[in-house]
């Protein structure tokens, strides 16, 4: 796979993130592939197939006033002519009370996405928090999203 090919899978995962930090979460609901799996810190269990992963996005999404989104140490490795791991540091931030913009999360991501049909589709994701150990990141996490969503 060419390395211009990585890049523009890079531009569509984060086309479809902004999409989601922007109140639409229908980018990733869209990408994912039927046999996708998903790890989110947020979700029980590893979720399995595409209408999991969907619900587990519907019990979960709120608009969280991202106003930034930012990506760190980005790796696109081609793992066949038709699979590709991407992984990166993802920071968001939102505008606190005074209107200055704060980190509000930063995750360690990895994705796999596979041509199907000449379309990209999540096949593989894998979100964990960066500061994992921070006791008031929970809560705030917890806070920004559906308080269901901790529950299943």
């Amino acid at each position: 796979m060419p390395p211009e090919e990585a890049e523009t899978l890079v531009e569509f995962e984060k086309s479809i993130q902004w999409r989601w930090s922007s109140g639409d979460p229908t980018g990733y609901m869209d990408a994912l592939a039927e046999d996708v799996t998903y790890v989110d810190p947020l979700a029980e269990y590893v979720l399995v197939g595409r209408e999991a992963v969907r619900e587990h996005f519907k019990r979960i999404y709120a608009d969280a006033g991202i106003t930034r989104q930012e990506y760190l140490n980005e790796v696109a490795r081609p793992l066949s002519k038709d699979e590709v791991l991407l992984v990166f540091t993802f920071n968001t931030y939102q505008q606190d009370e005074t209107g200055e913009e704060k980190l509000f999360l930063s995750w360690n991501m990895s994705l796999i996405f596979r041509r199907t049909d000449g379309e990209w589709l999540m096949s593989h994701g894998h979100l964990s928090l960066r500061n994992a150990w921070d006791l008031g990141l929970i809560p705030k996490l917890r806070d920004s999203w559906n308080r269901d969503s901790v529950r299943k």
